[in-house]
């Protein structure tokens, strides 16, 4: 089985900024979450024993572990998980990085996501142009 990052249910791009003016602030709920997931990150990289080289497509698997049958949009919190992410170390920058999720269900008990990473994309097929 392959180990996965597991972290809480992350707030939604909906609702880690408010604008000042015309500048973007990240809410305390937001600025909390990415602690948690830089943490949680470091311990993952710590476990699997390796961060991913610079300028590698990554696929990010992801499973959903709602807390209730609320409606809510799960892709709306991947923003802020792939730069969480990325500020642990587990890659250089979260632009090669193709999130895929793979499914939502309900565990009121135990409410989180899960991911798994692996190198993906075609060889020698990148995005720099």
């Amino acid at each position: 089985m392959t180990t996965r990052l597991t972290i809480p249910i992350p707030p939604s791009v909906n609702h880690c900024y408010y604008y000042k003016g015309n500048k973007r602030i990240k809410k305390k709920t937001a600025r909390d979450f990415e602690k948690i997931c830089e943490k949680a990150t470091k311990k993952y990289i710590a476990e699997i024993g390796y961060a991913f080289p610079e300028k590698t497509k990554i696929v990010c698997n992801m499973w959903f572990y709602m807390p209730d049958l609320r409606r809510r949009d799960s892709h709306n919190t991947i923003k802020l998980t792939m730069d969480s992410v990325e500020k642990g170390g587990l890659y250089k920058d979260d632009r090669y990085v193709m999130p895929r999720i793979q499914d939502v269900q309900l565990d009121r008990d135990n409410p989180r996501l899960e991911m798994d990473f692996e190198i993906g994309g075609e060889e020698g097929k990148g995005i720099e142009g």
